[in-house]
Protein backbone atom coordinates (compact mmCIF):
# COMPACT_ATOMS: atom_id res chain seq x y z
CA UNK A 1 0.00 0.00 0.00
CA UNK A 2 1.20 3.26 -1.38
CA UNK A 3 1.27 6.39 1.40
CA UNK A 4 0.87 9.06 -1.03
CA UNK A 5 1.46 12.56 0.66
CA UNK A 6 -1.61 14.50 1.49
CA UNK A 7 -1.85 17.89 0.39
CA UNK A 8 -3.91 20.40 2.39
CA UNK A 9 -6.39 22.45 1.67
CA UNK A 10 -4.83 25.45 2.17
CA UNK A 11 -2.03 24.82 -0.07
CA UNK A 12 -4.33 23.31 -2.97
CA UNK A 13 -6.27 27.07 -2.87
CA UNK A 14 -2.50 28.59 -3.03
CA UNK A 15 -1.26 27.15 -6.46
CA UNK A 16 -5.03 27.77 -7.97
CA UNK A 17 -5.02 31.17 -7.55
CA UNK A 18 -4.06 34.01 -10.14
CA UNK A 19 -1.35 36.61 -10.22
CA UNK A 20 -1.07 39.01 -7.55
CA UNK A 21 -1.13 42.69 -8.43
CA UNK A 22 3.03 43.02 -7.90
CA UNK A 23 3.30 40.38 -10.58
CA UNK A 24 0.65 42.03 -13.24
CA UNK A 25 2.75 45.51 -12.58
CA UNK A 26 5.83 43.92 -13.47
CA UNK A 27 5.14 42.13 -16.30
CA UNK A 28 3.36 45.01 -17.83
CA UNK A 29 6.59 47.25 -17.34
CA UNK A 30 8.69 44.67 -18.34
CA UNK A 31 6.32 43.82 -21.80
CA UNK A 32 6.14 47.59 -22.40
CA UNK A 33 10.15 48.23 -22.29
CA UNK A 34 10.83 45.38 -24.85
CA UNK A 35 7.81 46.94 -26.81
CA UNK A 36 9.31 50.28 -26.80
CA UNK A 37 12.93 48.53 -27.84
CA UNK A 38 11.43 47.31 -30.80
CA UNK A 39 9.23 50.17 -32.14
CA UNK A 40 12.34 52.45 -31.70
CA UNK A 41 14.93 50.37 -33.55
CA UNK A 42 12.02 49.55 -36.23
CA UNK A 43 12.12 53.39 -36.62
CA UNK A 44 15.52 53.81 -36.67
CA UNK A 45 16.14 50.87 -39.28
CA UNK A 46 13.45 51.93 -41.37
CA UNK A 47 14.33 55.27 -41.43
CA UNK A 48 18.29 54.59 -42.24
CA UNK A 49 17.43 52.40 -44.96
CA UNK A 50 15.12 54.97 -46.75
CA UNK A 51 18.59 57.37 -46.41
CA UNK A 52 20.22 54.65 -47.91
CA UNK A 53 17.83 53.86 -50.86
CA UNK A 54 18.05 57.85 -51.49
CA UNK A 55 22.00 57.76 -51.45
CA UNK A 56 21.87 55.11 -53.86
CA UNK A 57 19.12 56.81 -56.22
CA UNK A 58 21.36 59.91 -56.02
CA UNK A 59 24.19 58.56 -56.80
CA UNK A 60 22.98 56.05 -59.73
CA UNK A 61 21.49 59.73 -61.36
CA UNK A 62 24.42 61.72 -60.79
CA UNK A 63 26.35 59.03 -62.30
CA UNK A 64 24.71 58.56 -65.30
CA UNK A 65 24.64 62.55 -65.90
CA UNK A 66 28.23 62.83 -65.85
CA UNK A 67 28.54 60.07 -67.86
CA UNK A 68 26.28 61.29 -70.80
CA UNK A 69 27.45 64.69 -70.17
CA UNK A 70 31.31 63.90 -70.31
CA UNK A 71 30.42 61.99 -73.33
CA UNK A 72 29.08 64.69 -75.09
CA UNK A 73 31.38 67.63 -73.85
CA UNK A 74 34.11 65.35 -74.65
CA UNK A 75 33.32 64.98 -78.25
CA UNK A 76 32.18 68.19 -79.28
CA UNK A 77 33.94 70.99 -81.52
CA UNK A 78 32.77 74.38 -79.97
CA UNK A 79 30.92 75.99 -77.08
CA UNK A 80 28.48 78.55 -78.03
CA UNK A 81 26.56 78.88 -75.04
CA UNK A 82 28.50 79.28 -71.56
CA UNK A 83 26.54 80.48 -68.41
CA UNK A 84 26.64 79.47 -64.83
CA UNK A 85 23.39 76.92 -65.19
CA UNK A 86 23.42 76.47 -68.95
CA UNK A 87 25.75 75.17 -71.34
CA UNK A 88 25.26 74.66 -75.30
CA UNK A 89 27.62 72.59 -77.19
CA UNK A 90 27.85 71.94 -81.22
CA UNK A 91 29.76 69.09 -83.04
CA UNK A 92 31.08 70.51 -86.14
CA UNK A 93 30.68 66.78 -87.71
CA UNK A 94 27.65 65.60 -87.24
CA UNK A 95 26.00 68.97 -86.53
CA UNK A 96 24.66 67.77 -83.39
CA UNK A 97 23.04 70.64 -80.94
CA UNK A 98 23.53 69.90 -77.03
CA UNK A 99 22.01 71.81 -74.46
CA UNK A 100 22.32 71.53 -70.48
CA UNK A 101 20.70 73.66 -68.32
CA UNK A 102 19.86 73.89 -64.81
CA UNK A 103 16.16 75.65 -64.25
CA UNK A 104 17.27 77.59 -61.07
CA UNK A 105 13.93 75.20 -58.99
CA UNK A 106 15.61 71.46 -59.07
CA UNK A 107 15.61 69.97 -62.80
CA UNK A 108 18.72 69.83 -64.80
CA UNK A 109 17.67 68.97 -68.69
CA UNK A 110 19.56 67.61 -70.87
CA UNK A 111 18.16 68.45 -74.91
CA UNK A 112 19.72 66.94 -78.03
CA UNK A 113 18.51 67.63 -81.52
CA UNK A 114 15.50 69.70 -79.64
CA UNK A 115 14.56 66.49 -77.64
CA UNK A 116 14.53 67.16 -73.69
CA UNK A 117 15.51 64.95 -71.20
CA UNK A 118 15.94 65.11 -67.46
CA UNK A 119 18.56 63.89 -66.15
CA UNK A 120 18.69 65.13 -62.55
CA UNK A 121 15.69 66.43 -60.06
CA UNK A 122 15.83 67.32 -56.54
CA UNK A 123 19.24 69.51 -57.87
CA UNK A 124 19.77 72.47 -55.42
CA UNK A 125 22.91 74.27 -56.94
CA UNK A 126 24.33 73.60 -60.08
CA UNK A 127 27.58 75.82 -61.58
CA UNK A 128 29.00 75.70 -64.57
CA UNK A 129 32.68 77.32 -65.37
CA UNK A 130 34.50 77.85 -68.27
CA UNK A 131 38.57 77.33 -68.51
CA UNK A 132 41.00 77.60 -70.84
CA UNK A 133 43.23 74.58 -71.67
CA UNK A 134 46.76 75.49 -70.45
CA UNK A 135 46.70 75.93 -66.81
CA UNK A 136 49.54 78.98 -65.48
CA UNK A 137 52.32 78.12 -63.60
CA UNK A 138 50.81 77.58 -60.29
CA UNK A 139 48.80 74.64 -61.89
CA UNK A 140 45.02 77.30 -61.60
CA UNK A 141 42.77 76.99 -64.83
CA UNK A 142 42.42 80.16 -66.51
CA UNK A 143 38.81 81.56 -67.19
CA UNK A 144 37.76 81.58 -70.85
CA UNK A 145 36.38 84.94 -71.81
CA UNK A 146 34.55 83.90 -74.34
CA UNK A 147 32.53 80.63 -74.77
CA UNK A 148 34.74 79.71 -78.13
CA UNK A 149 38.23 79.38 -76.42
CA UNK A 150 36.48 77.27 -73.67
CA UNK A 151 38.32 74.05 -73.93
CA UNK A 152 37.57 73.00 -70.45
CA UNK A 153 34.38 73.00 -69.09
CA UNK A 154 34.05 72.82 -64.74
CA UNK A 155 30.34 71.93 -63.74
CA UNK A 156 29.38 71.14 -60.04
CA UNK A 157 25.74 70.29 -58.25
CA UNK A 158 24.51 69.14 -55.48
CA UNK A 159 21.32 66.86 -55.12
CA UNK A 160 18.93 66.10 -52.09
CA UNK A 161 16.03 64.17 -51.20
CA UNK A 162 13.30 64.03 -48.33
CA UNK A 163 13.22 61.23 -45.71
CA UNK A 164 9.82 61.01 -44.72
CA UNK A 165 9.04 65.19 -45.54
CA UNK A 166 12.49 66.18 -44.20
CA UNK A 167 15.59 66.82 -46.28
CA UNK A 168 18.30 64.89 -43.65
CA UNK A 169 21.32 63.62 -44.25
CA UNK A 170 20.31 62.94 -47.83
CA UNK A 171 22.34 64.32 -50.42
CA UNK A 172 24.73 63.95 -53.11
CA UNK A 173 27.42 66.29 -54.28
CA UNK A 174 28.97 65.61 -57.78
CA UNK A 175 31.94 67.89 -59.31
CA UNK A 176 34.25 67.55 -62.57
CA UNK A 177 36.40 68.83 -64.94
CA UNK A 178 35.16 68.21 -68.59
CA UNK A 179 38.33 68.53 -71.26
CA UNK A 180 36.78 69.40 -74.66
CA UNK A 181 39.44 67.21 -76.97
CA UNK A 182 38.68 69.32 -80.22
Amino acid sequence: MKILPLISSRRRIQFCRGWTLVETLVTLFGGSAVLGSILTTGSAVTNSMAAILNYNDLNKASRNTLDVMSRDLRNTAVVTCLSTNQVTVTNSITGDVVNYAWDGTNRFTRTFNGASTVMLTGCDTLIFNGYQRNPTSNLQFVPAHTPAETKLISVSWRCSRQILGAKINTESVQTAQICIRN
